[in-house]
């Protein structure tokens, strides 16, 4: 699965859909899509994706950038290196296609510090546990493909 910002957006889709079905938030839904981009916007740094890797390994090696760009099937020798250091240098918190800048429990804990916060969430049904391991449970399940 080749991942863009759009998948982690869906992601933050799938978090709150899962958890208002299993009422563990309650929100207007008039408020749906403030709520979606307001957990994106939070959760967005902190999650790259296949095409952030991308661009950064084409910013490594920016003398080839314009060409390489071009080539979307096939990639040069250069580029695959490129992207290779780039993921070497994030780390092990990779999911999904997903690349964590912070531990995925750290990501699910600032969500539930939104939802206990936010003036747009009525009610949490739920611990701060139960909404993190529901979180992370999301994250490990999601597949944008099973979504459509």
């Amino acid at each position: 699965m080749h991942t863009q910002r759009e998948t982690v957006r869906l992601l933050c889709r799938s978090i709150i859909n899962k958890l208002e079905n299993h009422k563990s938030i309650v929100f207007p839904p008039r408020l749906r899509q403030v709520i979606q981009d307001e957990i994106f916007t939070l959760v967005g740094p902190m999650i790259l994706t296949d095409e952030d890797i991308k661009q950064r390994a084409l910013e490594r090696i920016s003398t080839q950038a314009e060409a390489l760009s071009q080539m979307d099937a096939a990639e040069s020798d250069q580029l695959r290196a490129a992207k290779t250091v780039v993921k070497n240098s994030l780390g092990d918190d990779v999911l999904n296609g997903f690349y964590f800048q912070k531990p995925l429990k750290t990501v699910a804990n600032a969500i539930v510090g939104y939802f206990m916060r936010s003036s747009h969430i009525d009610d949490v049904y739920e611990t701060d546990d139960d909404l993190e391991n529901q979180i992370v449970n999301v994250v490990k399940e999601f597949n944008p493909l099973e979504l459509h």
